[in-house]
């Protein structure tokens, strides 16, 4: 890259990104330490292609002990996981 620093961006804020593509009732002005992610129109289909997307995104695998219910509760339940996947810590 010649000398250019490639910055990550946070993964909550590409977390955030991917998760408006593929839910269907997201409000411009959404808090996401307070909804949940059902509430917003995650279902089990849903599920499935966020999760290839996450993994097509972040260029990791996702856990398959973490797909259960309680990981797409929240954005802060599934944000942890993410992390967990893309640092492997």
């Amino acid at each position: 890259m010649d000398g250019v620093e490639v910055t990550r961006r946070p993964v909550s804020d590409t977390l955030r990104e991917v998760l408006v593509r593929h839910l269907r009732r997201v409000p411009a002005d959404v808090d996401w330490t307070t909804v949940t992610l059902p509430d917003l129109g995650l279902d089990s289909m849903v599920a499935i292609e966020l999760v290839l997307d996450l993994e097509d995104t972040f260029g990791a695998q996702f856990p398959e002990d973490a797909l259960v219910r309680e990981t797409f509760e929240t954005f802060q339940s599934l944000e942890a996981v993410v992390k967990w996947m893309v640092d492997g810590s």
